[in-house]
């Protein structure tokens, strides 16, 4: 999940919330938009989202830049258009600044009616086509009392300003939506609120252990995922703080063992912010044998010599092994093993006793990790987990992810200023300081672990110091839609009711009458059941599920669905050619990729294995 975080230039991202502005810059007036090429660019971003106009390709080529085109593929880019048509249109412009020459900074309500801070950068040559893009929710409404564009603000959009839940309120609506989860069998896990460090509201849910009926409690430890980078980037910045390390440092100095040519352009920062472009840890030779990963110099060799994916700071690609290479960073130069450093430079000073770097089996008051299936029955996954290593796979309770976070940003025990500013800041400099972060009302950072039986979520509201914890020993990211929900009710709005993941809302109806009546039908069921239009990830998604669950035909079935409601994605063709290859067939499977890869030449995955699958 992003915090705070600058763009890189030519990188569209999509955050939650809490986005704070550089500079105030003065406001602009809708004549002054439409006169302007980038401020009319601008307005006809705003108009292609709420017209839903995303899955036109000539849509996507007259607002964004063929750089970015190249980058993100116009299948990509017309999933993010669309995903905010669906989640946030009609949107409603509220005020307009002009930061730099080629970068707006947008207040916008929602359909939902929640405030939205949105930052569009232009290229810098006619007709200023989009070249990034960051949306966030925020808790500040505009100080305008009404919507500048559309004129008429037609829709769902309102100029009403939320009155922020009380801590009494917001406990209230948390019941509620926990519980909403709970009783569909998807959540079970426990939630905390906190304001100024002190907890308003802590309530468990449902089972650790499903076979002995164990209930979880307060004190039970869950398993946290990637939270654990935020406490190996608090490592690292505490040798920063000391003189010991810099953010600059490459690869070179701590020898590794990495090739020259790639330890002579990564450094710390690139590691911490995923910058560095080293792939991802979750190659075929790690997921086989996954419980043979005991520590980070087993997992280190096994990505040292791959070609990294870009040049580094050059793109963002979320990097399990950047973090893993941090631990290994921390270990040369502190001559300590990590588990060690964890102990004494965090949880020794805060007094986090309920924080275990070890596997299930060790820990004692532990909970089970549950996978939530296509026909929504829990499977225990815990004995198919690794090891926790500096990316992820830590346990912790809730009052312990509390101390760390309160201590981390709201005392100095941990880290000063200057480096919450860089935590904040996503390590780059230039950014807010952590004084304009504490004085910026809705500010704000969060921070999402998930993997199989495993959904954690916490967020911090820097200003009105409100803290949202929620633990899940189930996964499908049930923390982050519970979270959403609550975001939306300390904002004063309503929440959404709780849904299925729309896989398991569409699984019946495969299960049950096939996947001829499914394709022939998903728009109406969609819409019976209220999920928005189909998007071709969502399918994409089913389809893996299925695998992984053994699946086979199913999934082929349903990756077939995907490529003929979608046949310009290609995506979907490169899902199918490797369903097919699971089940043997290899030249269906090298049809499928030759199709992808006719749809997207640079689709890695698919040149790939073209060139295994020909010969």
């Amino acid at each position: 999940m992003k915090k705070l975080s600058k763009p890189i230039a030519t990188l569209v991202f999509c955050c939650l919330y809490g986005l704070l502005p550089a500079q105030q810059a003065p406001a602009l007036s809708l004549a002054q938009l439409r006169e302007s090429a980038g401020g009319s660019q601008v307005l006809q971003f705003l108009s292609t989202v709420n017209e839903g106009g995303s899955k036109s390709e000539d849509a996507i080529r007259q607002l964004f830049t063929q750089a970015l085109i190249d980058k993100r593929g116009l299948a990509r880019l017309a999933d993010i258009l669309s995903s905010i048509h669906e989640n946030d249109a009609p949107l409603a412009l509220y005020e307009a600044a002009q930061a730099g020459p080629f970068e707006y900074q947008l207040k916008l309500l929602s359909a939902e009616g929640n405030w939205l801070d949105a930052t569009l950068y232009l290229g810098d040559s006619p007709p200023h086509l989009i070249n990034g893009l960051a949306i966030d929710m925020t808790l500040e409404p505009a100080s305008a009392a009404a919507p500048i564009w559309p004129e008429r603000s037609g829709g769902k959009a309102q100029a009403s300003r939320p009155t922020p839940a009380t801590p009494a309120e917001l406990a209230h609506k948390a019941q509620e939506i926990a519980q909403a989860y709970a009783d569909m069998g998807w959540f079970s896990g426990a939630v905390l609120l906190a304001k100024d460090g002190k907890p308003f509201y802590e309530e468990a849910f449902g089972y650790a252990d499903d076979t002995r009926k164990l209930a979880n409690t307060m004190a039970t430890r869950f398993r946290i995922g990637s939270i654990n980078k935020d406490y190996t980037a608090t490592l690292i910045l505490q040798q920063v703080q000391q003189g010991v390390l810099s953010l600059d440092d490459k690869l070179a100095r701590f020898g590794l063992g990495f090739p020259d040519s790639i330890a002579q352009k990564i450094t710390i920062r690139h590691l911490l912010n995923h910058s560095s472009g080293f792939q991802d840890i979750f190659i075929p030779e790690y997921l086989d044998n996954i419980r043979s990963y005991k520590d980070i110099n087993d997992i280190l060799p096994l990505l040292r010599e791959k070609p990294l994916l870009f040049e580094p700071g050059a793109d963002q690609a979320y990097s399990n092994y950047g973090y893993i290479v941090l631990g290994a960073i921390l270990e040369k130069t502190m001559g300590k093993p990590f588990r060690q450093l964890l102990q004494e430079q965090i949880l020794g000073p805060i007094g986090a006793s309920s924080t275990y770097y070890d596997i299930a089996e060790n820990i004692e008051g532990e909970a089970q990790s549950y996978r939530f299936t296509l026909s929504s029955e829990r499977e225990d996954y815990t004995a198919r987990l690794e090891y926790p290593t500096p990316d992820g796979g830590m346990y912790a309770s809730c009052a312990d992810l509390l101390s760390f976070f309160h201590a981390l940003f709201y005392t100095n025990t941990l880290l000063n200023d200057d480096m919450k500013a860089l935590l904040i800041n996503d390590f780059l400099p230039g950014g807010p300081s952590w004084a304009e972060a504490l004085a910026h009302p809705g500010s704000g950072s969060g921070y999402a672990g998930g993997g199989p039986g495993v959904s954690a979520v916490v967020e911090l509201y820097f200003h009105e110091g409100y803290t949202l914890i929620v633990l899940a020993n189930t996964d499908r990211m049930v923390a982050e839609h519970i979270s959403r929900r609550l975001r939306l009710a300390l904002a004063g709005r309503p929440a959404p009711e709780a849904q299925l993941p729309v896989e398991n809302y569409l699984y019946p109806y495969l299960k049950a009458q096939g996947g001829a009546y499914l394709e022939e039908n998903i728009n109406r069921l969609m819409e019976k059941g209220g999920y928005g239009e189909l998007e071709p990830a969502m399918l994409n998604r089913m389809g893996y599920e299925l695998m992984e669950e053994g699946l086979l035909d199913q999934a082929i079935t349903v990756f077939q669905a995907n490529t003929r409601l979608f046949p310009q994605e290609a995506n979907g063709y490169d899902s199918l050619g490797e369903a097919y290859l699971k089940a043997g067939d290899r030249e269906k499977a090298l049809e499928n990729y030759r199709k992808a890869l006719a749809l997207d030449p640079e689709l890695p995955s698919a040149r790939q294995m073209v060139e295994e699958l020909k010969y």
